[in-house]
């Protein structure tokens, strides 16, 4: 991931010159699998409509619909098997809320992509992309709490959140019965 990352993206590196990622303990075998991460593009919705709502449909994550993707596709980032097609098999938005804070959301890892390292890669690509747009303080909200706690995010009580994530909450439809765990890191 170039530390330098700036919207709108830079050019598609050619892929000799791309770096390298080695996932030898988890590819079976394979010595080397380069996995990129990339903004996602209006041609990327359908993929990420089938990866975020086949974990929504299992009560894992929210749903999201296409409008909803089309308006704030500049959010999100994927990655991508190229060996595969170009098929994404992972995805994660950052969400700005107010001057000082964005929400880490709707991040989905492909069920055969999982335990690789890519969850990591993402959050901290969001990360990186929240520091340049001087973004101080990153939350989320989860049921993968141990996830987001091995990444530094802290806990916190609902009352502890910041008052603007309120006025997210108030549409979503888990609203008066929420499972997901308020989670915030300072970057």
């Amino acid at each position: 991931m170039a530390n330098d990352f700036i919207d709108p993206p830079p050019e598609e590196v050619a892929e000799d010159k791309r770096p390298k990622v080695a996932y030898p303990d988890v590819l079976n075998g394979l010595e080397e699998a380069y996995l990129p991460i990339r903004k996602a593009r209006i041609s990327d919705v359908e993929a990420l409509l089938e990866l975020v709502n086949g974990f929504a449909s299992q009560n894992l994550m929210l749903p999201r619909g296409p409008q909803y993707l089309f308006e704030n596709i500049r959010d999100y980032a994927v990655i991508v098997d190229e060996a595969a097609g170009g098929q994404i098999v992972a995805c994660g938005s950052l969400h700005v809320l107010w001057d000082d804070m964005a929400e880490i959301r709707s991040m989905a890892i492909h069920p055969d992509y999982q335990k690789r390292g890519l969850g990591r890669r993402l959050v901290e690509f969001l990360k990186q992309e929240a520091g340049q747009l001087g973004i101080k303080r990153l939350f989320t909200f989860t049921l993968s709490e141990d996830f987001f706690a091995r990444l530094g995010f802290t806990r916190k009580l609902r009352d502890e959140l910041p008052p603007k994530v309120w006025g997210e909450c108030s549409r979503c439809p888990k609203y008066f019965k929420c499972d997901e765990v308020g989670m915030v890191l300072e970057i």
